[in-house]
Parts: structure tokens; C-alpha cells; sequence
């Protein structure tokens, strides 16, 4: 919102008339970008919060409501588009992590040849356009529901980065709270169930293309990296994949690699812990003083087995130290789940079992 005066005093008509349906606006301030109405309720909040913020949100207002005593304070962030703006920043984030990507995985296949030869890039290629649409459908899946629930949130910025699969994913910059359990429900179950869905069609895909060698064919002191498997990895290959005779293995083709990635990152991020969509879901669902005793439960599990792969050491690590374990109230978390997100909520507690990875990463060396 402009910082002038008269705009601020036209966006406080606007809302105006939405506002005395419901309070009886004692007073009008503006702090930085945002107006503070000072308001007594005519009923009681929970009567109209959901109903206000709704007509707010359609006249280009997010609301915060906040309790002072005997008063409500109603603070109100303009989020009405400033005249066509390209979200630059985002295009060339999602740019640069395409690249990232294929370079990456052209890297693990070719190591430095890729730089001598560009045409080793198109197994890199294949990769980031199979795993790109996986990715793209969890954050959207995240933004769509935020902005269902009248959230103020960003589009998602894509991170690139010098790792295994040439990104750290992505965030979504939300600049309002949730207001109740439902709404953190629907934000955070959304980006894994929605990114579920392309994985498995990825994997498939993969799958019904595989190819299989001889171990025997491989030179000797060849070094192999093997994915872990989770139950719906595993159920899916023997399913699509025929049987694969003894000293034969299963090539690690683009498609299929960006699938098992699919898979791994809805594991991870189903994880209950602090900020995290499985933190959401379970915080929502049981409480935060449950969902605080299973982030402990799960960063005690990673412990244990980070002496069978390091990695999770890491990610305890970050669980700890960056997520966090705790998460955060909502503004009014005495709303219960409904039946369906109820059901729906330990649908995902159950993706969360069938894609988790006990060992994700091995290296061996054929002798």
C-alpha cells in the first residue's frame, strides 16, 4: 500500500462498510504500510471472523485480528496488485535451478566430461524435465490452498544449489499467520499430496522404460550409486518391472531417479517436525503438545539410524537447529478439523510410512 495519507485514508473507507456489520469501529490508525482499526465486537469473533475476512480479502485486504482487552484490534495489509507486475525474481530462480539441475545430474553421470561435451546433457535434460513437474505440483498445490484459505502468500521461489539433485527445492514467502487448525491443515497437506501424484506417474513412466545389465559386463572397480527403496518404490517395480534374473540390476535411467527423488522429498518434507509440511499436519491434527513429542520421537529415530547412513545425521541436525521442533501457534486453534481432514490427515501420516527410506544412498564398487 502507498505510505501516503490519502491512500490511506481511501483504503479505510473501503473497508469501512464491511466493518460495522460486524464491530463498532471505535478508531482508525496506520502503522508503516498497514491500517489498524481499533474495534468492539457486535457478537462474538468465531460468529464472523471467517465471514470478514472473506469480504476483506475479495475488496484486496488481508486481516489480522488481535484481542486488547475489552477491544479487537483489526489489522489490515492492502494486498490489492500495484498495476501488472512480472514476478521476475521467481522466472529466473526457476531458470537457474532448471540449469542447476541438468548440470547436476549430467555431473554424477559424466563427472567433468559434461563441460568438454555438451551433448552429455541431455540424460541432465531428461532428468530436470521429469523432476521439475514434481516439484512444481507440490508448491503449487501449497500456494493454491494458501490462497483458497485468503492467505497472503508469495509464488514459490526455487532454490538452486551445487547438491545431489541441483536444488534445495523451494519456499513460499507467507506474509500473514494461519489463522486456525483447518487452514494450517490445508496448506501444509496440499504440497505432498499434490506432488505424490506426479512422482508415482514419473516413476511409472521410468519403470515401464527400464533397462537391465549385466553386473558382470561392468569393468571392474566401477562405482555404482544405489537407491534405497521405499514400500511404494518397491510394490511399484515388481509391479511394472519383470523379474530381474540374479547378477543382473536395474539401470538408474533420468526418469526414474527424478520419481525416487519425488518420493523422497514428500518423505522428508511429511516429516512432523516444527515448519514442515508433516509439522503442519500433525500440529493441526493432534495439538501441538503431540506434535512436539513426535518431532522428538522422529530427530531420536534419525539419530539412531544415521549410524546406517550419516545423511540423517544431517537431518536431524537441521531438524533441531533450522526447522525447528515446535511449531508455532495459529490464531485460533480452538477450531477442530473436520471429519474429511481428519481422514485425509492420517492418508498422509500413511505416504509418510510407504515413502520412507531407511538407508536412501549407497555406494558400492563392482570387484
Amino acid at each position: 500500500m502507498p505510505d501516503n495519507n490519502e491512500e490511506l485514508r481511501k483504503a479505510g473507507k473501503l473497508l469501512y462498510p464491511i466493518f460495522r456489520e460486524y464491530v463498532a469501529v471505535e478508531a482508525i490508525y496506520h502503522r508503516g504500510e498497514d491500517l489498524i482499526f481499533k474495534t468492539v465486537p457486535k457478537v462474538p469473533l468465531e460468529d464472523f471472523q471467517d465471514k470478514l475476512s472473506k469480504q476483506a480479502f475479495e475488496a484486496g485486504f488481508y486481516l489480522a485480528f488481535f484481542q486488547d482487552g475489552d477491544s479487537l484490534l483489526i489489522v489490515a495489509k492492502d494486498i490489492r496488485p500495484q498495476g501488472t507486475k512480472i514476478p521476475w525474481l521467481n522466472i529466473l530462480l526457476f531458470v537457474l535451478t532448471l540449469a542447476s539441475m541438468i548440470i547436476a545430474y549430467g555431473y554424477i553421470k559424466y563427472e567433468s566430461e559434461i563441460f568438454r561435451d555438451f551433448g552429455l546433457m541431455a540424460e541432465g535434460i531428461k532428468f530436470a524435465l521429469a523432476l521439475m513437474p514434481i516439484l512444481l505440483f507440490h508448491e503449487f498445490g501449497h500456494y493454491l490452498a494458501a490462497r483458497r484459505n485468503k492467505a497472503d502468500v508469495s509464488l514459490p521461489y526455487f532454490i538452486p544449489a551445487p547438491t545431489l539433485i541441483g536444488t534445495l527445492g523451494a519456499i513460499i514467502k507467507s506474509r500473514s499467520p494461519f489463522k486456525t487448525r483447518r487452514e494450517l491443515f490445508d496448506v501444509g497437506a496440499a504440497g505432498p499430496l499434490a506432488g505424490f501424484v506426479p512422482a508415482v506417474i514419473i516413476l511409472a513412466i521410468g519403470f515401464s522404460n527400464a533397462q537391465i545389465i549385466n553386473i558382470g559386463d561392468q569393468p571392474l572397480g566401477t562405482g555404482h550409486l544405489l537407491m534405497g527403496q521405499s514400500l511404494v518404490y518397491y510394490f511399484l517395480k515388481i509391479l511394472i518391472v519383470p523379474p530381474i534374473p540374479e547378477g543382473y540390476t536395474l539401470i538408474m535411467s533420468p526418469t526414474i531417479f527424478a520419481g525416487w527423488v519425488g518420493l523422497f522429498v514428500t518423505m522428508i518434507n511429511l516429516m512432523p517436525v516444527g515448519q514442515l509440511d508433516g509439522g503442519h499436519i500433525t500440529y493441526a491434527l493432534f495439538g501441538r503438545k503431540l506434535q512436539f513429542y513426535l518431532a522428538w520421537i522422529i530427530v531420536a529415530g534419525l539419530v539412531v539410524m544415521g549410524f546406517f547412513w550419516p545423511g540423517w545425521f544431517v537431518w536431524g541436525f537441521l531438524a533441531v537447529v533450522i526447522i525447528k521442533l515446535k511449531h508455532p501457534p495459529t490464531m485460533n486453534d480452538e477450531v477442530e478439523l473436520d471429519q474429511k481432514r481428519v481422514i485425509l490427515g492420517w492418508v498422509s501420516i500413511a505416504l509418510f510410512i510407504l515413502t520412507f527410506i531407511p538407508i536412501p544412498l549407497k555406494f558400492v564398487i563392482v570387484q
